[in-house]
């Protein structure tokens, strides 16, 4: 994965602060992403919790192993984000708005997916991405 763009400024979080993550570059229509990529179990347990802030048009990439429903939630997340499922494919099969700190509610994939994409609260709307578009720059390694 070539690092081209800057992630966000990452907080510390208990414990330990997190070691600096690979980024890439996506494309969603018109719109550009720079994505810290999580591929291994502990960094997509972690996710995005515990930071106040993600840069404007800053995200975090979650890379599966395998196509399988996915479910995601908020615990320990300070900041309101949504969540964009992708297929292998790159098709975006969901798109769901997230509330920080809420750790009752399950935000799941309608469908299995390979990827999922949590941006800042309204990105996704914003920039008028909705299911069915495509996403471009993921790597196809798998």
């Amino acid at each position: 994965m070539a690092l081209t763009c800057r992630p966000s400024v990452p907080h510390p979080s208990p414990p330990a602060p997190r070691p600096s993550l690979p980024t890439l570059e996506l494309r969603i229509k018109d719109a550009r992403v720079c994505a810290e990529v999580v591929s291994q179990p502990q960094d997509r347990a972690l996710g995005l919790m515990f930071r106040r802030s993600l840069a404007p048009d800053s995200g975090m990439l979650f890379v599966f192993d395998t196509d399988d429903f996915q479910r995601f939630w908020m615990k320990n997340t300070l900041i309101p984000l949504s969540i964009a499922f992708i297929t292998r494919d790159s098709l975006i099969t969901d798109v769901l708005e997230m509330a920080p700190l809420d750790t009752t509610t399950p935000y799941s994939s309608s469908k299995p997916v390979r990827y999922a994409l949590e941006m800042n609260s309204g990105w996704f709307q914003t920039h008028g991405i909705r299911p069915g578009d495509t996403v471009r720059g993921i790597p196809h390694s798998r």
